[in-house]
């Protein structure tokens, strides 16, 4: 969905793609909240991949499929790949349409040695590496507006960390679809991943 252009610079400079103006994004969120979202909220404490450790940015989240959007978002917490309908039909997805370009740190492939990282590190369930890697990228290039990823649950998917150095009006929402109105799409995603619903009775 959205078109990158690669490049690698000097060898002291950072291995970067380029999402160019116009291409797509999907991002996943609750219905209540907007597709826009640069996250954690202020005053609360850093919880995902590449948040600021010390809420020195805050991150927007998004992938390049909503395959990948889906793993990274729905599917990365529930033990065993079960989980009840409802957490999913809380959220939506939406396709967001870049106005600009955008140049990312690209730590996937052979980004990985570029930055000094490897994939165990950025995909351990400890977030020190990975925030202090985020971090890291953020205060040294300060024309670098996030990182490319790829995904721990499904690594054919790539995923993005946009930082607050893109602007709101830098994103424009095309499309908005909640899942409880596309039960065919939530299904196809789940048989994908081979995870289920729980059916049973919710506990009192």
């Amino acid at each position: 969905m959205a078109a990158v252009e690669a490049r690698a610079g000097a060898s002291d400079a950072p291995l970067t793609i380029t999402l160019r103006e116009e291409a797509l994004i999907v991002r996943i969120h609750h219905t209540t909240r907007s597709a826009v979202f640069f996250g954690p909220a202020p005053g609360s404490r850093p919880s995902n991949r590449f948040d600021a450790p010390g809420g020195e940015y805050r991150v927007l989240y998004a992938s390049e499929r909503l395959e990948g959007a889906f793993v990274e978002t729905v599917l990365r917490r529930p033990r065993g790949r079960v989980l009840r309908r409802e957490l999913v039909n809380e959220r939506a997805w939406s396709i967001l349409r870049l106005e600009r370009s955008m140049l990312l740190a690209k730590v996937y492939d052979e980004g990985l040695q570029a930055y000094e990282i490897d994939a165990g590190e950025l995909g351990a369930d400890d977030y020190t590496a990975s925030r202090t890697l985020g971090l890291d990228i953020y205060v040294k290039f300060p024309e670098i507006e996030g990182l490319a990823y790829r995904s721990r649950y499904n690594n054919g998917e790539i995923c993005y960390a946009l930082f607050d150095r893109v602007a709101a009006t830098d994103l424009t929402p095309t499309r908005r679809e909640r899942f409880d109105g596309n039960r065919d799409t939530v299904d196809r995603l789940m048989s994908l991943y081979r995870a289920s619903f729980d059916t049973s009775e919710p506990v009192p």
